[in-house]
C-alpha cells in the first residue's frame, strides 16, 4: 500500500506545479455560498504550499481562525489574527508565531489540505501523518480542500487514515459517500 501512495504522491506533485492562483480565488467563492462555512464561527485551516488552494485570500474576518504550529510529530492549532501574525515553521510553511493563544482540537470546522482526494472521503497526505495524528484526536466537521485535478478515482487507503467528511473544490462542494464509513 504505501508504494503506491508514493508513487500516486509523486504524481500529484509533479501535476501541482502547473496549478494556478485562479483556482484558489474561485475555491473561496464556492467555500463562501456553503451553509457549512456560513455557519461555522471557529475554523482551522491550513498555510498553502505551492499547488495548495489558498483558503486565506482574502482573510476571513467574520471567522475564529486556527493555524496548526508544527511542535515534534503533532499538529497544535493556534488562533491568528491575520496573515501578519503568521512566520516561517520547521518545514518552511508559515505557521503561527509561538506565542499565539492555542486553540485546542475542537472547531465547527476543519479544513484540510491534500495531495489527492476521492469521493468517499479518502485524502492522501504528504505522507508523515501530522493530519491523521490530529484529526484523531479532533472534532469538527472535516473537510478537504483541493483543486478539482486533484480529485481521483480511489486513493489507497491504510488503518490510520481518517476519512473526510465533505470535498471543496472550486466547482463544487460534495459529501464523502456514505459507503466511506465502513
Amino acid at each position: 500500500m504505501s508504494g503506491d501512495k508514493a508513487a500516486l504522491r509523486a504524481m500529484m506533485c509533479d501535476a501541482a506545479k502547473l496549478r494556478s492562483k485562479s483556482g484558489s480565488s474561485s475555491l473561496v467563492l464556492t467555500l463562501q455560498t456553503w451553509p457549512v462555512w456560513q455557519k461555522a464561527r471557529s475554523v482551522s485551516v491550513f498555510a498553502a504550499l505551492p499547488g495548495e488552494p489558498d483558503v486565506l485570500d482574502p482573510w476571513p474576518s467574520d471567522k475564529r481562525i486556527a493555524l496548526p504550529r508544527v511542535h515534534g510529530e503533532e499538529l497544535d492549532f493556534h488562533w491568528t489574527a491575520g496573515r501578519a501574525g503568521l512566520v516561517p515553521g520547521r518545514f518552511g510553511i508559515l505557521e503561527p508565531s509561538a506565542d499565539s493563544p492555542p486553540a485546542g482540537c475542537g472547531f465547527d470546522l476543519i479544513l484540510v489540505p491534500g495531495i489527492a482526494f476521492d469521493r468517499c472521503g479518502g485524502r492522501l497526505g504528504r505522507g508523515r501523518g501530522y493530519y491523521d495524528r490530529f484529526l484523531a484526536r479532533a472534532s469538527g466537521f472535516v473537510a478537504g480542500v483541493c483543486f478539482d485535478e486533484q480529485l481521483i478515482g480511489k486513493v489507497p487507503l491504510e488503518a490510520h487514515d481518517v476519512r473526510m467528511d465533505a470535498i471543496v473544490t472550486p466547482s463544487e462542494i460534495f459529501p464523502a459517500e456514505p459507503k466511506s464509513r465502513e
